[in-house]
């Protein structure tokens, strides 16, 4: 029996003369208990139409539909009049939040940044069902921990501002599911989560829908979310459904030219791209460190290089500090102890620190930031806003910005007409192109890309990943690649490092280590990572992770921090913590590779695996 049933949704924008088509007429349907997979490229509607269904859209938008049923309340059909308009809203109020929950695509523009987290999701508690502060609190702690959040009685007491951008999209996991929704809309819902994590979400939303028989309906650019989770998929383009069948039949036997593309994408991405011959040194960190007042998460002596023309990959779960240690590369923060240097000189030295100096640093050291909402104006055209880029770093001549401004945005697969537009009228994904656009604006010799591709469906990460090969081939420009996607690391960069609680785990060559991880943690994220085939994604989710609570942490400060869900601790690792252990290109800090508890080996050893 169907729970939600949707005919002919249509909805069109209306800026000044301007009228823009996002949804033009689908219809489609999800029964109770069915978790259906609506994929599609950034801009296609996909948002628009779930925005719809809740009558979250701003005021230009149009919406016009002729039915929307929702479990045994018939929403009201208009076409545009306000006393129809005003009988939809009547009906809507009805059934959203308390029938029908949504998880954004964008917690930081959906959280109060002036409320604690705690009180954000007790309110939403009181106000679907009466109980205690007591017991809104117990259960707001509950729902913490069953999202992967650490010290959830700690996190309560936190803005979401003090919080890594995974650990906010788990806080907006955790309010939609407060109210035990019959319907649950999630807009990528893992897009900014680390495989571990992004399973464990997953599982919670299966076990929603098997046993209390929630609807969900996943929108997502990720296939390998979609083929282990849906049972139907509807594919949309250009704001229509192009296909719709089970997963099967879309992932095995696609129809569409589109559907095609978006597997031959998925297929191209398993794949690995050539690398260059090892060239000067562009970046080296030497022991960095940088605590957080009252925070136990922390960047600790970190050491790693990275060449002229190279890629470093990064990875870890959200939270682990991946975002800080780019900021420290950046400049924009320093470190407590340790060195970085860029081109030699180190960063914060005096010499750096004098103003042309430090401004030609900042010229060859862009960073593409996890959020791309957050750091584009609000207020500014998009065109306005790159050309300011250019201006402000002496490129004379409004003709020649205006030529690198639109050759900047078609490279990123926008328009001209896109730089009359403000951020607001941009999806998530195309808001993280025009981020990408600005940071190759100016030639840059080291670009921090900050989870730039998790936002981004798969046509549109191929065309960026074969951009930026593009640029390195020519410009030789570096990339400090950060990411939670093993898939897109594994497939760009040459060396790679597992950062876990402000700690790289391992680090050396990536097909290396992809191929046979030394360390727990490093097996853990490969064996959690999810392919885009619906039977082989199945088979994976089987041996779902389970959930890291605070139980598990109680050795922290006196042994290694993974120890607590490590099957290969050791009685030490429980009351010190590993040092670093080289092996030839490889650098691991766990103590099965340390000199100590390898007494017994010859001296001719050659170091493998030892998990």
């Amino acid at each position: 029996m169907s729970w939600l049933e949707v005919r002919n949704l249509k909805v069109e924008f209306h800026n000044q003369a301007q009228v823009t088509q996002a949804v033009k007429g689908i219809t489609f349907a999800v029964e109770e208990g069915e978790i259906v997979g609506l994929v599609g490229e950034s801009g296609s509607g996909k948002s628009s139409a779930m925005l719809a269904l809740l009558g979250l859209l701003p005021e230009t938008a149009r919406v016009t539909v002729e039915k929307i049923k929702a479990g045994e309340i018939d929403v009201a059909s208009f076409t545009g009049s306000k006393k129809r308009e005003g009988a939809y809203e009547k009906a809507l109020r009805l059934i959203r939040g308390k029938k029908i929950a949504m998880i954004f695509q964008d917690p930081a523009a959906y959280l109060d940044p002036a409320m604690r987290i705690g009180k954000q999701i007790t309110e939403t508690i009181r106000g679907c069902r009466k109980c205690t502060e007591a017991e809104a609190r117990e259960e707001a702690e509950e729902l913490l921990d069953m999202v992967g959040i650490r010290y959830p009685k700690r996190r309560m007491r936190q803005y979401p501002f003090e919080l890594s951008g995974g650990m906010r999209q788990r806080v907006v996991i955790a309010i939609a599911l407060a109210c035990h929704p019959r319907l649950l809309i999630a807009d990528e819902p893992t897009t900014a989560l680390d495989v571990t994590v992004q399973r464990q979400v997953l599982s919670v939303l299966k076990r929603a829908a098997k046993e209390t028989g929630t609807a969900v309906l996943l929108v997502s650019h990720d296939l390998g979310v979609i083929a282990s989770s849906c049972s139907r998929v509807l594919v949309m383009r250009e704001g229509e459904i192009v296909e719709e069948g089970s997963v099967e039949d879309i992932f095995y036997e696609p129809q569409h030219p589109y559907t095609r593309k978006l597997m031959e994408d998925a297929e191209k991405l398993q794949g690995r791209v050539c690398r260059g011959e090892e060239k000067e040194m562009l970046l080296r960190l030497d022991c960095v460190t940088l605590s957080y007042e009252k925070e136990r998460e922390a960047v600790k002596e970190l050491s790693f290089a990275l060449r002229r023309g190279e890629t470093f990959g990064l990875v870890g779960e959200s939270g682990c500090g991946k975002t800080t240690l780019a900021r420290l590369v950046t400049g924009l923060l320093k470190p407590e102890a340790g060195h970085i240097y860029f081109r030699g000189e180190e960063i914060g030295s005096s010499a750096v620190r004098s103003g042309r100096r430090r401004k030609e640093r900042q010229q060859r050291v862009q960073m593409v930031f996890q959020n791309p909402y957050a750091s584009l104006n609000p207020r500014m055209r998009i065109g306005t806003m790159l050309e300011d880029v250019l201006a402000v770093n002496g490129i004379s001549g409004r003709e020649e910005r205006k030529k690198r401004v639109w050759e900047a945005l078609e490279m990123v697969g926008l328009s001209r007409e896109d730089g009359e537009k403000y951020p607001a009228q941009f999806s998530g994904g195309q808001r993280q192109r025009i981020a990408i656009a600005r940071a190759f604006l100016l030639d840059s010799e080291l670009i921090v890309l900050d989870e730039a591709l998790s936002a981004l469906d798969l046509s549109i990460q191929m065309q960026v990943i074969e951009l930026l090969q593009k640029i390195q081939r020519e410009k030789g420009t570096a990339y400090l690649f950060i990411s939670h996607d093993l898939q897109v690391v594994h497939h760009i960069s040459r060396k790679m490092g597992v950062m876990y609680q402000g700690r790289i785990v391992e680090s050396g060559d990536t097909e290396a280590i992809c191929t046979q991880p030394w360390h727990p943690y490093t097996k853990e994220l490969l064996e959690a990572g999810l392919p885009p085939d619906p039977l082989k994604a199945r088979r994976k989710r089987q041996g779902i992770v389970t959930e890291r609570t605070e139980n598990r942490q109680k050795n922290h400060g006196e042994g290694c921090p993974y120890a607590g869900h490590c099957g290969y601790a050791l009685e030490r690792c429980l009351k010190e913590q590993p040092g670093n252990y080289r092996f030839g290109t490889r650098e691991i800090a766990c103590f099965l590779y340390s000199d100590k508890d390898g007494s017994a080996r010859k001296p001719d050893y050659e170091m493998t695996s030892q998990i």
